[in-house]
């Protein structure tokens, strides 16, 4: 049953990027604690959050001086307010085909996996799968939403995300956005 919501998921991942590839561009509509809803000219909308805190570990040890402060997660709608995607974007290149997790306040874990933009193995992008919308409300209600993967040196990616903001944000991407 993952693999029949998996190429939806894509689908949606791949056209909110190819907007922006071919000059879509997006502006904060809202911004509610530490969500912001964007949208574009032609009314295409998402959430985006930046993370609170990121850390590197390797063997157990955080790592210190890895520069990393621009990692994002994003939470999409389709027209019908049916099927959401999440995905991913880290400040620093993720392993391929090494599955990772989202976690919601210890309550839910979700399988997140990179995805191979193009031929190198470096990818900064990945998708949450089986995200439900069932699974909204657990965001609605929670506090933290934490990120692992692993990086391409073998690191493993701890970002964590904050909710404050996320039921205020999702609600007007609902009431506001086609």
């Amino acid at each position: 049953m993952k693999l029949k919501f998996f190429p939806i998921i894509l689908g949606l991942f791949i056209f909110f990027f190819a907007q922006n590839v071919f000059g879509q561009d997006f502006v904060v509509k809202k911004k509610y604690r530490d969500w912001a809803v964007y949208s574009s000219s032609s009314n295409e909308c998402f959430l985006a959050s930046k993370a609170k805190r990121t850390a590197s570990y390797f063997n157990s040890r955080e790592v210190l001086g890895k520069n990393r402060q621009n990692s994002f997660i994003y939470l999409s709608v389709n027209k019908n307010k049916t099927n959401y995607s999440m995905s991913y974007f880290s400040d620093y290149p993720l392993k391929i085909n090494i599955s990772g997790s989202m976690n919601i306040d210890n309550r839910k874990v979700f399988g997140i996996m990179a995805l191979n933009s193009n031929e190198n193995s470096r990818s900064e992008h990945a998708i949450i799968n089986g995200f439900m919308k069932e699974d909204i409300t657990l965001l609605l209600g929670g506090n933290r939403l934490t990120i692992e993967l692993q990086g391409i040196d073998g690191s493993m990616l701890v970002d964590q995300f904050s909710l404050m903001g996320f039921t205020k944000s999702f609600n007007f991407l609902l009431s506001s956005c086609n």
